[in-house]
């Protein structure tokens, strides 16, 4: 399990903030973050709220480490990964507080193509119905029904249905902050 300190240094980085940075944005003193992410003092729930929101991130996500274990995700309890509607129809086929999360995407008719500039961890994608192109690593690819793609983190890939019908690809990848075996990478980030 990481501590709630290792937790809140690992999102400063990742929003590519220094501590006097977020020292601005929370008005807490820069010694007292920096001993919260050295685990030399205990935060007060105030402070963790003030520090998730000057960071934009739940404050929820952040203190819980896990909840409780789902094995089995029926298709109509799917958990949608994003609350806003962005067009492209994103759930999450595991439970999504594990240390492996599996994700759906569906293309329709309203948006036919997604743009990432990445994610922070490999993922690997394959095509369960439909087909799609895939532009990644500076060429272009197309899957059909099977085939599947793997693709390196933070790297920036287009994906355009190409089918009449839905396209509907299912991808796995590691959830950085609930995977133990990820502990070295995260310790190796945040040094």
């Amino acid at each position: 399990m990481f501590s709630i300190g290792i937790r809140i240094k690992y999102y400063r980085k990742k929003n590519g903030l220094t501590l006097q940075e977020l020292s601005n944005r929370t008005s807490l003193s820069v010694a007292y973050l920096s001993n919260i992410e050295r685990d030399a003092t205990s935060p007060t729930i105030q402070n963790v709220q003030i520090i998730c929101q000057a960071m934009a991130i739940n404050m929820v996500d952040l203190i819980n480490e896990s909840v409780s274990f789902k094995p089995v995700i029926k298709k109509n309890e799917r958990e949608p990964v994003y609350s806003k509607d962005y067009g492209v129809n994103y759930e999450y086929w595991t439970d999504s507080n594990q240390k492996l999360v599996g994700k759906v995407q569906t293309l329709t008719d309203k948006v036919n193509e997604t743009r990432s500039l990445g994610h922070d961890t490999d993922e690997i994608g394959i095509v369960i119905k439909g087909s799609f192109k895939i532009k990644i690593y500076g060429y272009s690819f197309i899957l059909e029904e099977g085939d599947s793609v793997y693709v390196k983190a933070f790297s920036e890939h287009i994906v355009t249905k190409l089918s009449e019908e839905s396209c509907i690809s299912y991808w796995t990848s590691i959830n950085v902050l609930k995977s133990i075996d990820n502990r070295n990478n995260i310790s190796k980030f945040i040094k």
